[in-house]
């Protein structure tokens, strides 16, 4: 008989072993846990993501490369078989958005000796997280902006890795053979609308579906073309029907491959080529600055005198990249034709297909990875008459890119992180560009720009205490930002502490009570807010506080500590 797999452990509540510092951490309200899933398994990340409670109860996932490996829920319950783990990722996405998660990276929290690493498709994971989140208001807010927008499988997608019902296949064939539009499926396709929404869903948030302005490779693939993409170039052995990043030849002539490799390709180990630096705050992997081994033997030969221009229009390429659209890509007109298209993309070929690069230029390699896949895909748009008329019918009616959308929302929500990190470090020129580009990412969030408008307060130089009963305005403009935010909300609690210290500095002292005051109302265990209160109440008596003032409630240091006349 074969032996049965073995049964979930419980042992005792996980502990954060002392000392040991997160490299990010927020609240999921925030970034819902199954959009840190596809951020994690997107970046090929290593790690250990723990959820706190409000409760103070505990669970963490372990990841290795992206991919979850042990699972501990907040019973204390650990998962190390395939199916039990899946299950308990999903149930953790149903905890509260006011939970916290603090991602510990390159640490195993979770790890057991000699324990086998079980075989999870993360992909599945993500998947039948979306179909259990349909209905809620982060989902349906995605569903509504890509509602009658026409979609098509993306270049490149495997959603066989989705572990589809039939039903689910269905769906996927229906849109491989004809774009349409998510209204339009739920509408004639015969599969309940949960179902279809679920799945769109899922699709959407891995970038496995095209809206016409996608400029990325599907999450969960990446990996193995990065990897690829990242090896040394054989011209010799090279071949138009062989490679990651190449040609694929048809009866047509050339045309352009897939750059990610195709989800039954799972031979390539995960390199450290795609863990770079530069691609989100969870993940600090220092490159290799030196070779070991014996030097060679023949002296280094001088750099081509024209490579360093080629590094320079490279760059500039990779930086424009991420703001353009698929005729600015291309380089073509809005007015193009079939055959001017495809002499562009030939043309980009020449200059950035990962395999034309210079030697000296291949540590640019899985970065111009991304960007040929980016031009595939802006050709795959625009090839033909009827792909260019969609895709202009797109951007005439104002559509975001929904993929592009989520990307950005998540990204702000790591660079926030990455800000928070800087902060307590006290790098305070870091933090700030960190935060200007949450807040401009997406600047509805109260969080980013409470903390802009501390970062550039602290940034300026300390002004003169002012004389008693007189105020400066050297922070009334950091004022004002956080008056905005805790409009919109009143109690939180880092936005009142900071307006009440610039208040206080700038000789505004009872404006500054009332912001402490609130803020020991809003966590009392707050130790500065309680101190500035105690302070407050012990030099300045009852009929100084101002409207709204307690002094039945002073108590005893009040009454020892009167103010001076």
């Amino acid at each position: 008989m074969a032996a049965s797999p073995p049964a979930p452990t419980t042992g005792m509540p996980f502990v954060v072993p002392p000392g040991l510092v997160p490299t990010a951490e927020a609240h999921l309200v925030q970034t819902p846990l199954l959009h840190l899933y596809v951020y994690l398994l997107d970046k090929v990340l290593s790690g250990t993501l723990v959820l706190t409670t409000k409760t103070g109860a505990r669970a963490a996932v372990s990841f290795e490369d992206g991919t979850p490996t042990r699972v501990m829920d907040v019973a204390g319950t650990r998962y190390a078989e395939r199916m039990p783990l899946e299950r308990a990722m999903i149930k953790l996405c149903e905890l509260e958005p006011e939970t916290r998660y603090a991602f510990y990276a390159g640490q195993d929290l979770l790890a057991e000796r000699g324990a086998e690493v079980p075989r999870v498709e993360p992909l599945a994971v993500i998947m039948a997280g979306a179909r259990a989140f349909v209905g809620a208001p982060q989902a349906e807010a995605t569903l509504g902006r890509i509602e009658d927008v026409p979609m098509g499988i993306a270049t490149g997608a495997a959603p066989e890795r989705f572990r589809l019902t039939p039903e689910e296949r269905a769906l996927v064939e229906r849109l491989r053979k004809q774009r349409t539009t998510l209204a339009d499926l739920a509408r004639t396709s015969g599969v309940p609308p949960r179902i279809v929404r679920g799945v769109v869903y899922g699709m959407t948030i891995t970038r496995h579906l095209d809206f016409g302005g996608s400029t990325r490779p599907p999450v969960g693939l990446e990996r193995v073309a990065a990897a690829r993409a990242a090896m040394v170039s054989d011209p010799q052995g090279w071949r138009p029907t062989t490679g990651t990043t190449g040609l694929l030849m048809d009866q047509t002539g050339l045309r352009p491959r897939d750059v990610v490799a195709r989800a039954g390709d799972t031979s390539t180990a995960p390199l450290q080529a795609v863990r770079r630096e530069g691609t989100g705050p969870l993940q600090a992997v220092q490159r290799a600055s030196d070779m070991t081994g014996p030097m060679p033997q023949v002296p280094p030969q001088a750099a081509p005198p024209n490579n360093e221009k080629r590094r320079a229009e490279v760059e500039a390429k990779l930086a424009a990249a991420p703001n353009e659209d698929h005729f600015q890509m291309l380089g073509v007109p809005r007015e193009t034709t079939s055959i001017d298209v495809r002499n562009a993309y030939f043309k980009l070929a020449l200059l950035y297909h990962p395999d034309k690069l210079p030697k000296d230029l291949h540590d640019l390699k899985p970065r111009v990875a991304r960007l040929f896949a980016a031009i595939n895909a802006a050709y795959e748009a625009l090839k033909d008459d009827t792909g260019r008329a969609q895709y202009l019918a797109s951007l005439d009616a104002g559509t975001v890119d929904e993929q592009a959308k989520v990307e950005r929302v998540v990204n702000a929500a790591l660079e926030f992180e990455k800000a928070e990190v800087f902060l307590r470090k006290n790098d305070l020129a870091a933090c700030e560009a960190c935060v200007r580009r949450a807040v401009s990412a997406d600047p509805e969030q109260p969080a980013y720009t409470a903390l802009l408008a501390w970062v550039v307060a602290s940034r300026r130089p300390l002004p003169p205490v002012p004389e008693e009963g007189k105020t400066n305005n050297v922070y009334d403009d950091c004022i004002t930002q956080l008056d905005g935010v805790l409009k919109v909300e009143p109690d939180y609690e880092k936005a009142l502490l900071y307006r009440a210290r610039l208040l206080k500095l700038a000789g505004r002292i009872h404006q500054a009570y009332r912001d402490f005051k609130r803020v020991t109302v809003v966590s009392p265990k707050n130790i500065e807010a309680t101190r500035e209160v105690r302070l407050y109440e012990m030099r300045h008596p009852p009929e100084d506080d101002g409207p709204g003032s307690n002094p039945a409630g002073r108590g005893l240091l009040g009454k020892l500590f009167p103010k001076k006349r």
